[in-house]
């Protein structure tokens, strides 16, 4: 798979392999900022195209050939994301949000309380986004996509907005939940330390220069496999 960004000063091509995630498990992508982390994350939730792909497949169907209405329907029936800075709809309360995403699933709404309370938020459930902090945030929309049940979760690094400590017992507990309800989550940080404490396995961005830019290769780390 490749994905050219920038323009005829500087480009960024990100190169993509192979990339292969088992079922039920947590595979983290690392790199430095600006390796293609989120654009490779936006093209595995189909919100970007590649430029290329010879053998992209999602849940065994084969991306490279579907329309963009086709798309469409592939994310919302097998994908979740969790944006960086939450995503929630600021008109409505936390237990609102995760509550509207089952919904638009088809979910029950009945486990709210449940989940948020393994997540550390079942005091926040009233108050709208805006005034709840910015770690309260991530948790909430790590519920709403755990809420929707759906394969697969993607998430643009989801605790970064939150100390070392705390990051180190979200991601015990994001991974615990989602290999209960047997989702894979794909996850991006920058973190190393966190990922390799608590990925299935990790996979590495590399950026070597070219003559107007860089190309940024995603390689499996063969150290980080369980």
């Amino acid at each position: 798979m490749l994905k050219t960004r920038g323009d005829s000063v500087r480009k960024v091509e990100v190169t993509i392999p192979e990339f292969t995630v088992p079922p039920a498990s947590f595979t983290v992508i690392v790199g430095a900022n600006g390796s293609g982390k989120s654009t490779f994350l936006d093209m595995l939730g189909l919100i970007l195209s590649s430029d290329s792909a010879m053998d992209f497949r999602i849940m065994g169907t084969l991306i490279n050939e579907l329309t963009g209405r086709e798309k469409t329907q592939l994310r919302r029936r097998y994908i979740s994301y969790v944006l960086q800075t939450g995503g929630l709809l600021e008109f409505l309360t936390i237990r609102e949000n995760i509550r509207f995403a089952a919904r638009l699933r088809g979910k029950s709404i009945f486990h709210v309380d449940h989940l948020t309370g393994q997540l550390g938020i079942a005091d926040i459930l009233d108050k709208r986004p805006g005034k709840v902090s910015g770690g309260q945030r991530q948790k909430a929309a790590i519920a709403r996509a755990l809420i929707q049940e759906a394969p697969i979760i993607l998430a643009d690094e989801p605790s970064s907005a939150l100390d070392t400590e705390s990051a180190r017992e979200l991601m015990a507990t994001f991974k615990n939940l989602a290999r209960a309800k047997g989702t894979s989550l794909i996850m991006v940080t920058h973190d190393q330390k966190l990922a390799e404490e608590h990925a299935d396995r990790m996979y590495r961005f590399t950026i070597e220069k070219t003559g107007n830019g860089v190309r940024s290769t995603l390689r499996l780390d063969s150290n980080c496999q369980r």
